[in-house]
């Protein structure tokens, strides 16, 4: 009896305390929330929502808040209700772009120094090399997500297919994936060529899709699912939506009703086109008035020296270009549609962001076959058609800037932004700052008030290093960077830095030489005509240090000893692990290079 007493007495004494420690915790929160609001930090109340947009490779004047043509009402009414940013950096090349985006910081730290599986046998599996977004990330959908985001992704990932290093294990809530580069934007899934078979993937959230529906066409799809998303959301927690859609890229895909819907309208050719976009640019004051006409690269033809058949492909080529970002154009409208009616677009911030410039590749680069395809005039564009834009009309995509895609000349790493949306006070352009796609995620971090911790999963991060631009979006003359404030872009061995007004750019062939470093004042010369290396070795020197100081920070290794893919073969490389057997095969492969090998 006494025993029973005294557990009795235990009980309660313990159920007393219960008590108090859950009114002490309540108190606790609240004076927590007190506190929260006193710092003025954003709580899940106030945070907002958050759209990212990225269009996969996006001329600088495609759209028409830039100066394009093409007809992008949608884009061009973020850009009326927001701030465009006229000098905004990333990579030439998709993936290490896209690591910039969700790690905020230099893709050579985060496991994208070259997109896979492009790394060097110098290359393969060294840290920052991975090929994926490796253990110094916590992605920003991760932070968000930990913070009371919920996440969803629709489109192109790029960044790991391996496991544990797709969407839906990087942080996304709910997720409709692209885990490669670039896939037919039709139902029949067929890879670029094959280096990219392996992660020519789809996945629903955690189940891999072996069968897309019949009308499935990538931008509308896409569309679709991000749509699904916001729409069944039951609850006022703010979301963060990644939409990554795959078009411009190649092949140039558009349902059949899209076909004729820009007939004509490139038939005088890329000169034409470059004056029709230097004309509204110069009206929209994104360049000088006085700024001539960009002469292109020589690499290509000029529309009077080809064929009437050859003018007709090459106009044909654009249009369908052209009708695709119409399409996408048309799919973010329904998104931002489905935020209004849902009263949830004007508490969401919009950023638009384009991964690199246009591709100048034509489809023989992947080493695809071509046999199963019917590239006829009358056929292209449709489902079992492979072609690109290619060189002479990425150039002009670029206009007033030089190269594309795959280069670090102006065309290949400057890319469209708009942010628009919640605390974006600043209208019109800014024309002054040089913001990188490193800068989006601690920008978004300080507009929510959230801060990244130093390690996650056990492992010690990376510092980011990206800089807001936050103060930016609502105070005119904020300066990101200073003049002293310098930055490197390297991918596949193609290089620039910048600092202030000049620019060092080194380019591989076929755009270059691959052999010396080019001087330019990118302020006085943007379209990078004047190479001003012999003139000014100082400043040239001076830029050169910069450059070795930024190789040192991020963990820049040289391409040597050829493609670690041909090394190991296929099964080898994409184990992605450094055993034995991958070792001894990279050692034979960098003795050969030693001993005048390939």
């Amino acid at each position: 009896m006494r025993k029973a007493s005294f557990l009795l007495y235990l009980f309660g004494i313990g159920f007393f305390f219960s008590i108090y420690s859950c009114e002490t915790r309540k108190k606790q929160i609240t004076n927590e929330a007190k506190t929260k609001a006193n710092t003025g930090k954003p709580t899940n109340q106030n945070r907002p929502n958050i759209l990212m947009i990225v269009i996969d490779d996006l001329g600088y004047s495609d759209v028409s808040p830039f100066g394009g043509e093409i007809r992008t009402p949608n884009i061009q009414r973020l850009a009326d209700n927001g701030l465009l940013v006229q000098h905004c950096y990333t990579t030439p090349l998709c993936a290490p772009s896209r690591a910039m985006f969700m790690s905020g910081m230099d893709n050579h730290i985060s496991g994208i120094g070259t997109m896979s599986p492009y790394q060097a046998v110098s290359q393969y599996m060294q840290p920052g090399y991975e090929g994926y977004l490796n253990d110094r990330v916590m992605t920003l959908p991760e932070v968000l997500r930990e913070n009371g985001y919920h996440t969803y992704m629709s489109g192109k990932w790029h960044l790991g297919f391996e496991k544990g290093r797709r969407p839906f294990e990087e942080g996304f809530e709910r997720s409709f994936s692209f885990l490669g580069g670039g896939v037919s934007h039709f139902s029949n899934i067929f890879a670029l060529g094959p280096d990219e078979e392996i992660h020519t993937v789809y996945y629903d959230d955690s189940v891999q899709v072996k069968k897309l529906p019949d009308n499935f066409y990538s931008s509308d799809y896409y569309a679709d699912r991000m749509i699904r998303y916001i729409t069944e959301q039951k609850d006022d927690k703010p979301f963060f939506g990644y939409l990554a859609f795959t078009a411009p890229h190649d092949p140039l895909h558009v349902p059949d009703k899209w076909l004729d819907k820009h007939k004509g309208a490139y038939d005088k050719g890329y000169d034409h086109i470059r004056q029709v976009r230097m004309d509204n640019m110069k009206k929209l004051g994104l360049i000088a008035k006085d700024l001539p006409l960009n002469p292109g690269s020589g690499l290509y033809k000029k529309w009077n020296e080809l064929s009437a058949q050859e003018q007709k492909v090459e106009a044909r080529r654009m249009e369908l270009y052209a009708a695709m970002i119409e399409i996408l154009d048309l799919n973010i409208g329904r998104v931002l549609e489905t935020l209004q009616k849902a009263g949830k677009l004007d508490n969401t911030l919009v950023i638009l962001i384009g991964d690199n410039g246009a591709n100048p590749k034509d489809p023989s680069f992947y080493g695809k076959d071509m046999t199963p395809f019917d590239n006829s005039l009358q056929n292209m564009g449709k489902r079992n058609s492979f072609v690109s834009l290619q060189g002479a009309w990425a150039e002009v995509t670029a206009t007033p800037y030089s190269y594309f895609k795959t280069t670090t000349g102006e065309g290949g790493v400057r890319v469209p932004f708009i942010i628009s949306g919640p605390g974006v006070t600043l209208k019109g352009t800014d024309a002054t700052n040089k913001i990188l796609g490193t800068d989006i995620m601690p920008t978004l971090l300080e507009i929510t008030g959230i801060t990244r911790p130093n390690t996650y999963k056990n492992h010690k991060l990376a510092a980011m290093t990206g800089t807001s631009f936050n103060q930016m979006l609502g105070n005119k003359g904020t300066v990101v960077r200073n003049q002293n404030a310098g930055f490197g872009i390297e991918s596949l061995e193609n290089k620039a830095y910048l600092k202030g007004d000049w620019k060092i750019r080194f380019l591989m062939p076929p755009f270059g030489e691959g052999r010396r470093w080019q001087l330019f004042n990118v302020k006085e010369d943007p379209r990078e005509q004047r190479d001003l290396a012999a003139q000014n070795p100082d400043k040239l020197h001076e830029m050169l240090s910069g450059w070795i100081a930024y190789t040192q920070a991020v963990g820049y290794i040289s391409f040597l000893g050829g493609r670690a893919l041909k090394a190991l073969g296929p099964e080898n490389f994409f184990k992605a692990k450094l055993d034995s057997t991958n070792r001894a095969l990279l050692g034979k492969a960098a003795l050969e290079v030693v001993q005048g090998g390939d």
